[in-house]
């Protein structure tokens, strides 16, 4: 499905699915909102099917944030770590570099 989009519109997505569903969710949800005031349909069950639906939006960016938040730290991390080991071994001598290997 991702194929025919990028085809048809040039669409380059650079995030995972959960953050366009979630977008899309939010967006139904402020629609439905839009709908029931225009209507004047706005009951309880309306509500809470609007609140479900804005709800489980939010939450998909929310997890779609925090997993990219993730993966920045986690390959910081790993090149912060590869830049340690470079730096410790250009500073250790040789002769304690071959003692420490067993």
């Amino acid at each position: 499905m991702w194929e025919l989009i990028k085809k048809r519109i040039k669409f380059q997505p650079t995030r995972d699915n959960n953050y366009y569903w979630g977008l899309a969710l939010l967006q139904a949800g402020i629609l439905t909102i839009f709908w029931y005031l225009k209507f004047d349909l706005f009951e309880p069950l309306s509500f809470l099917i609007t609140f479900l639906i804005c709800g489980w939006g939010f939450v998909l960016l929310w997890k779609s944030d925090n997993d990219l938040r993730f993966k920045q730290a986690q390959t910081r991390i790993e090149q912060l770590e590869r830049e340690l080991l470079y730096t410790k071994l250009m500073i250790t001598p040789a002769h304690l570099l071959k003692r420490n290997r067993r």
